[in-house]
Order: C-alpha cells, then structure tokens, then sequence
C-alpha cells in the first residue's frame, strides 16, 4: 500500500482542511514541535483506512479537534497499479454520533463507488491490503526505538519485547482464557457432583422389592372391586324397594283425590255435550242471520234509489234552462269580439317594433356605459402615470444629493481589504508571540533556576560523599583497631592455658615461663554501633543527595528542552509576524501603521463606500423608472384623448335610437288607447275563453244530469227486484230454522246459551280426558307396584345397615389404589432419580475430560514453554531475514547472529571479526535494529505489498558521525522503490533528507508545509 493524497479537516490538532501530497515524495522526514500532531498524519491513515487507531479505539469523538462537531478524512492510496479512495466523515449528534464511509476505486477516467457499508467496506479494504488493523500497524509504522532496546536487552526482556512486537499477546490470552475455562469446569462439575450427593437415589434392590409389592397389591385388587360391585347391587335393590313402597302408597292418595273430583267432571262432561249440538246448528243460524240481514239492507236500497230518482229529473230540469241561456249571450258578443281581433293584428305589428328598437337603446346605452368606463379608466391611469412619474422624479432628485453626500473607497479601500485577511493573522499571532515570549522568558528564568538548584545539589553531594568517605574510614579504623584487641585476647588466653615445657600452638615452640614472656599492650574495644550509625546517616545523606542530583540533571535537561521548544515555537510565529508585515507594507507602501486603526479605517471607508454604492444603484433606478413612467405618461394621455371622442360619438348613437323608439310608441298607444298592447291581447283571448268555457259548462252540465236520470231510473229497477228476492229467502230459512231448533230441544234463546268457544270446550275436553287417563294409569301402576313388591318388605334402618356395607367394600377398594398409586409414584421418582444420577454421572466425567483438556492446553500456553518455543523459531528467523537487509544496507558489510543469548554482529571488513552489538556505534546500531524491524515488517506482512513504511526513529539527539550514518542507511531504503517516511525530533536528521513534512501548530490548528531539498 502506498498512500498517494491524505486530506484532513477537524480531525485532532487538524482543525482546518489540510492535504498532504505524497505522489512526489519517496523518503522525507516528519518534523514539528511536540503535541504539533505529527503522530496524527499516521493515526489519519489507519482512521481512513480501518476506522480506528492504536491510541483511541474505536472511539472517534477523541480523534475529533477540541470543540468540533464534525470529522472527515480522505486517503488516496495505490496497491499495485490499482488506485483506491476512501473518504470517512463523523458527525456529532446528542442521541448517536453519525458515521459515513465510501470506498471507491478509479475505473475508466472516474471514480467507481465499492461500498458504503462500514462493515463492506472493512473488509474489501482488508482483502485488498491482505492486512488486518494490527497487521498494518505492526508491518507499516516500525518502532525503530523498540528494535535498539529488543537487541540489546537480555533474553527475558527481548522476549517480552518480540511478543508485543509481534502481536504474540494472543497467547497469553488464550492460556488466560483456557485457566478461566478450567475454573469454570470445575466449579460445574463439583456444583454436578453436589447435586449427585443430594439426589439421594434409591438402590435396584429396593425398586425390585417395591416393584414386588404393587404387583401383589395388583393380583388383590379385582376382589375388592367384586365386593364394591356386589354391595352396590344389594344396596340398589333394596333402595328400589323403599321407592317402590314409597310410591305405591303416594298413588294410592293421588287416586283418592281423583275419585273425589268426579261429580264436578260430569257436569262439565253435560256442557260439553250442548255446546257440541250447538256447534253443529251454527251453519244454519249464519243462514238465518245473513237472510235477515239482506232482507234489511234490500229495503233500504229500494227507498233510497226512489228518493234520487226524483232528485235526478229535477236537476235535468234546471240545466236545459242553462244551456238555453248561454247559447242566446254567444249570438249577441260575437261581433264585438271580431271588432277586437282586428285592432289587436294591428298593434302586434307595432309592438314587434318597439321591442326592436328597445333592444337597440339597450344596446346603445350598453355602449354608452362602457365607452363610460373606458374613457374614467384612462383618466385614472393618466393621473396614476402623472403621479409616478413626478416621484420618479423626486427619487431622482434624492438620488443625486445622496451621490454628493458620499464618496466612495477607491484604491484605499481595496489596499485595506486586500490586508484584511493578513490583519486578523496578525492580530491573531501577535498576543500569542507576546504569550510565547513571556514563556520563553520564564523558562530561561526556570532553566537559571534549575541550574543553580542543580550546581547547589552537587556541591551536596560532594559535601556529602566526603562525609561518607569519613565516616567509612573511621569505621575502618575502630574495626582494624578492635580486630588487634581481639587478638591481644586470643593471645592472651592461649598464655594462660599453657604452662611451661607446653608445645604452643600458634607457633610450635615450647612455653617457656610466663615470667620471662614480654608483657602485652594495653587494649580497650572501641565501640562501633555509633560509627556504623553515623555511616548509615551518611550513607542515607549521599543516596539523598544522588537521587535530588539526578532530579536536578533531569529538570534542567527538561527545562533546556522546553525551552528550546518555546524558542523554536516563537522563532516561527515572530518569522511569521515579520512576514505578515512585510505583506502589509508591500501592499500600503507605508511601515508606519497600526492594526486596531488600519481595521477602523476598513470599516469607516466600507460603510461610506457601501452608502456610495448604494446611493448609485439608487440613482440608476429612480432614473430608469423615470423613464418609464414617463413613457407611460405620454401613452396614457393619448389613450384618454381617444377614449373621449369615442364616448361623444356613443351619446349621438343612444340618443337617435331613443327618438325612433318614442315615435314607434306613440303610433302604439293612438291604437291601443294608451293601454300595452300585452294587456289588449290578453283580456280579448280571456273573454274568447270565458265564452267557450260558458257554452261548454252548460253543455257538460246538462248531459250529466241526462246521464244521472237515466241511471236513477235502473238503480231504482234493480232495488225493486233486489226486495222480492230477500223477501222471499227470509221467510224460506225461518221454516227450516224452527224446524232444527225443535228436533234438538233448543228454543232460540237456549240455543244461543248453549254456545261456547272451542278454546273452552278443548279446554273442557282436556280435563275430562286427563281425568280419566289418570285414573287409569294409577290404576295400572299400583297394580304392578303390587307384583313387583310382591309381599316384601324394608324401612330406614334395612337401608341404612346395606350402605354402611358397601362404604365398608368402597373404603376398602379405594385404599387398596391408593397404595398402588403411591408405589408406582415411588418406582417413576426412583427411575428418574436413578437416570439423573446416571445423566449427572455422565456429565461429570465429561467436565472432567474438559477441565483436564483446558488444564493441559493453560499449561502447555505457558510462556516458558509454548511461546519461549514459538518465540525462540520467530526470533532465529528474524535474525536470518534482519541479516540479509543489513548486508544489503552496509554493503555487505555486517551480518547478525545470536549467541550466547546475546547479539553479535560479524564484520566482514575484518576478516569476520565478532563484536557485541552493546559495542556497536550509534550508526551501527540505527542499521541492526532498522534490519529487525523490517524484517518483522515483512514477515507480518505475509507476501502483502508493502509500498510504504513509517520509522519512528527513537532518538532524542545524534552526533555528526551517527547522524551522518543513519542518512546513509535511510537513503539505501530509498532505492528500493518504497514510501519511506521518518517521524523525528532531530532537526539534522530532517535537514539532511530528501523532503520534510513540516508540522507547525497555531492557535488556530495544526497545518502542513512540504519542503524540499
């Protein structure tokens, strides 16, 4: 992978868009000021890349600049000959953060989109590279600092350090993981062999001793149930003999009442049978009754049709005098009404005129009005257009005083505004230069300070260092001193152990007398607790002394690079302040000025020019709408001059058609005697109409009287014949009705005494035949109570006795299942116990393999074992690749090896000479580590292409010599077709590179400069 363009913008220190152009850039350096955000640019690459990096996670609102609601960067990276582009954007937002990303890549002249989704996107992007995140990390970005103290730490810290490197954690993790997963095991199999201990499982021989008894219990079963049915029996019999006696005597009660209610059935059973015989003459009576009746209405029918008879010939009387009458007023009106037509033909022709020429005034007036309104709506738009136009004019005059009132910015105005963007710079830079310098000064005040502390401390430890030195020798002396003494002891005691003609034992001679031996010296022991306490405090005193000598060294050296730090940060912004005034001089070809004035005189001659331009463009649109309105005037006033002739010309034409319409009237009216012609017309048809409508109602009225005569006369026919056919048919029925009537015994009102409903009589059927068949069926019972019962006998006590019997088989019967229940309920909780304790025995010999098997693998994952073995080939193969680049960087000159446990390095310049790599130069020792980590690079990498690579090359400082060294070997890395880019410190080492990417901070963000050698 080789990255190609990097853009950036509100990511980190990054606060404004930044790009960085790699396309002309093969080996450079990465250069800047701490906290500048140099690390930052390869923290933009894996974001862009995979979303995430090595410092925050996946936690992308740190990656964000301080304060900034929004994210995006974009990498433009090559793998091959393919071009790929990968654009990531991050958007605050309370609830969830917004996340976007699209992969493209460049097909045909434009960009081809591959995928939006992050999780698709991921993962073409890791097929793509063949790395995952931690792969590109460790393959891409090499930690050179790490490679210089994995080669020349022991084996145990070398180890350590290849692991981290090598992303060996994982196996540390997993023999973590297999340990927690063996606790796990166990803890569930000793919590299974719990639950098998309380289970408390039953043994085979009590379930086959248990299973015995319910089959005995079984086999005696069928007997008890015998004895329930058997008691049963009896107990029913001898139920259904109480009821039996029970019922037999409740019959005989209920046939007594029967007996009883005889005689009142009887009677009923005598009006039954008179309401039937008079059910039967009802056909008869309806008969007489209908004959009756039409004898009545015959007769009525027969005096009525007399009475109308006479009614009729009367009203025919009265209309022949009508006819007669009307027909003598039609002779004598009909010239009259012809008199009348004639008049009315003529006026008709006179009234079609008048209707014409009405129309045509309406017309004319119609005309008229509009020609009215025509003629008032030009008036009104020549006085609008006359009023517009004389404000126009007034607009103008404002116009042209505004324009002498203001002038406008000119060429100052443009000066001011072309600094305008230098100025708010420069006013930006300016309080943080005067900050940075007030910083500057208290860190070399700081640094004096620290100096002097330092200077102070020393003078201690030296002071104290001689008194350690003093006390040490005193101790040395009063030991030497009680060393003699104890001697003098010793010889002293060996003296008084001898006597004379004694073999001493010290020198071999013989122990002459004690007199003549030479007296021993006086000897006191000096006591050494004080001298070894006082030591102690010295001691204590220097190593005090050591430690604030070494904080001392340490803060002065931080307080001169912290101050180097400031300096440079200054240098930059007053380099910058000086070029911003240099710019702003240029561009007012004037040294003497002031920011605060040069912004006041901005916006003083922008509000003046912003009047001017306004005042102008005012100008230009009052004079254009003169203009036009006065266009409108001249238009408007020759449209109100015509409109004018047309509406004189329009009163002349309504005028001549009122006069013809007034003359057609008045020929009207001579005819019509001043009354319309409409009226005339209507009242000489009304009184044509009343005429005939008189001849006709006279007419109509006389035939329907001839009509009603005649009807008269054939109704009062017919009613006569009706009269003599009821007269007859009556008296015929009261015959045959008498005759009935005495054979049945009835007379016609005891007839009608007799009758009676048929709901009643069913009503009275019912009661005597429910009488009867009740009286049978009780009859019929008792008798087969009485066979049935057959002389038996039985009361309560009998009863009682028989039940208490079969509750005695039934307690017996239900107790026997009972006990049945409760074994085949202990045999299935038996079986199922003992199957649990089988499935619990199972399970925990499984468990036991597994904890075993996570055991075995924990202890096999040990760092001593499984990884110092894996650790141990990674490393051999390492040294064998890292040898290969070393002779290809020194020219064959150097070549790597372990042994011993350390590493040595064959100079093959001296006749293969073996040297320690402690010994080895800091150019030298740049190149061995440098080889490890490319090594390590491309066997992570595993065959990946690896177009780029990143050194963070470790040092805080380098001599000439080693600087010198380290340019050679990074710029034969430059011929190897590779993006080899430099993160460092060392302003020499960035000097003498191809290219720097420079990265300055500011108050307002980090930004990127290219330099190039």
């Amino acid at each position: 992978m080789r990255p190609i363009e990097l853009f950036l913008e509100g990511f980190t220190s990054f606060r404004r868009e930044q790009r960085l152009d790699f396309s002309e850039l093969d080996l450079f350096a990465i250069t800047g000021a701490t906290g500048s955000g140099k690390s930052s640019l390869l923290d933009a690459m894996t974001y862009a890349l995979f979303g995430t990096t090595t410092r925050s996670g996946k936690q992308v609102s740190d990656l964000a600049s301080q304060g900034s609601e929004n994210l995006k960067v974009q990498l433009r990276f090559a793998v091959g000959s393919a071009q790929y582009r990968v654009t990531r954007r991050w958007r605050y937002r309370p609830k969830s953060p917004e996340n976007k990303v699209i992969l493209e890549t460049w097909q045909n002249g434009d960009w081809e989109t591959l995928g939006t989704s992050i999780v698709a996107v991921q993962n073409t992007i890791e097929q793509i590279l063949g790395m995952d995140f931690d792969t590109f990390t460790r393959a891409i970005v090499l930690p050179q600092g790490k490679f210089d103290e994995f080669i020349k730490g022991d084996t145990s810290k070398r180890r350590e350090i290849l692991r981290q490197l090598a992303g060996f954690e994982i196996f540390e993790l997993m023999r973590k993981e297999s340990n927690e997963l063996a606790k796990l095991l166990k803890q569930e199999r000793e919590m299974l062999e719990r639950q098998l201990a309380e289970l408390n499982a039953p043994t085979a021989d009590e379930v086959t001793q248990r299973r015995s008894q319910l089959l005995n219990l079984e086999q005696q079963l069928p007997e008890f149930e015998r004895c329930v049915m058997k008691a049963q029996k009896a107990l029913d019999e001898e139920e259904q003999l109480f009821s039996q006696i029970s019922r037999s005597r409740e019959l005989q009660q209920e046939l007594a009442k029967l007996n009883a209610n005889s005689p009142a059935i009887e009677s009923l059973a005598n009006r039954l049978e008179q309401a039937q015989t008079a059910d039967r003459l009802q056909g008869n009576w309806a008969l007489l009754q209908e004959a009756r009746s039409q004898y009545k209405t015959a007769e009525n029918a027969a005096n009525l049709a007399k009475e109308l008879l006479i009614k009729a010939r009367s009203e025919l009387a009265l209309q022949q005098q009508q006819l007669d009458s009307a027909k003598a007023t039609e002779e004598s009106v009909a010239p009259q009404i012809k008199a009348r037509e004639n008049a009315i033909a003529t006026a008709k022709v006179y009234e079609e005129q008048r209707h014409q020429l009405e129309k045509e005034v309406k017309i004319a007036q119609k005309n008229l009005q509009e020609k009215l309104r025509f003629l008032q709506a030009a008036e009104k738009e020549f006085q609008a257009a006359s009023n517009k136009m004389q404000s126009a004019g007034l607009r103008v005059t404002q116009a042209v005083a505004l324009l002498e009132e203001y002038v406008a910015g000119g060429k100052r105005l443009e000066q001011l505004q072309q600094i305008a963007p230098l100025l708010i710079e420069f006013q930006l830079i300016e309080q943080p230069a005067k900050n940075q310098q007030q910083q500057l000064n208290q860190a070399v005040v700081d640094r004096q300070n620290a100096q002097l502390h330092y200077a102070e401390v020393s003078a201690n430890l030296e002071t104290a260092e001689i008194k350690l030195k003093e006390c040490g020798s005193e101790l040395e002396v009063a030991e030497v001193a009680n060393a003699e003494v104890a001697r003098l002891d010793s010889v002293a005691a060996v003296r008084m152990s001898l006597n004379s003609g004694d073999i001493c034992p010290v020198c071999g001679g013989v122990h002459p007398e004690n007199d003549r031996l030479p007296l021993l010296p006086e000897s006191h022991i000096v006591d050494i607790a004080p001298l070894r306490q006082q030591l102690a405090t010295a001691n204590r005193v220097f190593q005090a002394a050591q430690l604030a000598a070494a904080e001392a060294k340490s803060t002065v050296a931080a307080r001169l690079q912290k101050e180097a730090e400031i300096a440079q940060t200054l240098e930059l912004t007053l380099n910058r302040v000086a070029e911003l005034q240099q710019q702003i001089n240029r561009i007012l070809n004037d040294s003497q000025w002031q920011a605060s004035q040069l912004q006041q005189e901005l916006e003083m001659l922008k509000e003046s020019d912003r009047q001017y331009r306004e005042a102008e463009q005012l100008f230009q649109q009052a004079s254009v709408e003169y203009d036009k309105f006065q266009q409108i005037f001249v238009f408007s006033q020759a449209t109100n001059v015509a409109k004018q002739n047309e509406y004189q010309e329009a009163i002349a034409e309504s005028d001549r058609r009122q006069q013809q319409l007034q003359t057609c009237v008045n020929a009207l009216y001579q005819i019509t005697e001043y009354q319309p012609y409409a009226n005339l017309a209507k009242a000489l048809e009304k009184d044509k109409q009343d005429l005939a409508a008189l001849i006709k109602a006279a007419e109509n009225s006389y035939q329907i009287a001839q009509n009603n005569t005649i009807q008269a006369i054939e109704r009062d026919r017919q009613a006569a014949d009706l009269l003599e056919q009821a007269i007859a048919k009556k008296q015929q029925l009261n015959l045959d009705w008498e005759t009935k009537l005495n054979t049945a015994n009835f007379t016609e009102q005891t007839f009608l005494t007799a009758i009676t409903p048929a709901k009643e009589q069913s009503q009275w059927e019912i009661a005597i035949r429910e009488q009867r068949e009740s009286k049978i069926k009780l009859e019929t019972r008792m008798k087969d109570l009485s066979e049935s019962i057959a002389g038996k006998i039985t009361d309560e006590n009998i009863l009682a006795q028989v039940r208490s019997a079969k509750h005695t088989a039934q307690e017996n019967f239900k107790q026997a299942n009972n006990n049945r229940a409760e074994f085949l309920a202990w045999i299935q909780v038996a079986e199922q116990n003992l199957e649990q304790a089988e499935r619990l025995s199972q399970q925990i010999t499984n468990f036991t393999e597994q904890e075993q098997t996570y055991h075995t693998l924990a202890q096999n994952l040990k760092s001593n074992e499984f990884q110092s073995y894996i650790l141990e080939h990674l490393e051999a193969e390492l040294v064998g690749s890292a040898t290969l680049i070393l002779q290809e960087l020194t020219e064959n000159r150097y070549a790597l090896k372990i042994q011993d446990g350390e590493y040595w390095v064959a100079d093959n310049w001296n006749g293969g000479e073996s040297r320690r790599v402690r010994t080895l130069s800091g150019g030298e020792t740049f190149a061995t580590s440098l080889s490890m980590a490319l090594a390590l690079s491309e066997k992570l990498s595993q065959g990946a292409q690896l177009g780029s690579l990143f050194l963070d090359e470790g040092f805080g400082t380098l001599d000439a010599e080693t600087l010198e060294s380290v340019t050679q070997i990074l710029e034969s890395l430059r011929q190897q077709d590779r993006l080899i880019g430099v993160i460092t410190h060392v302003r020499g080492l960035g000097e003498r590179l191809p290219a720097q990417v420079k990265v300055y901070k500011s108050p307002q963000g980090s930004r990127i400069e290219i330099e190039k050698i």
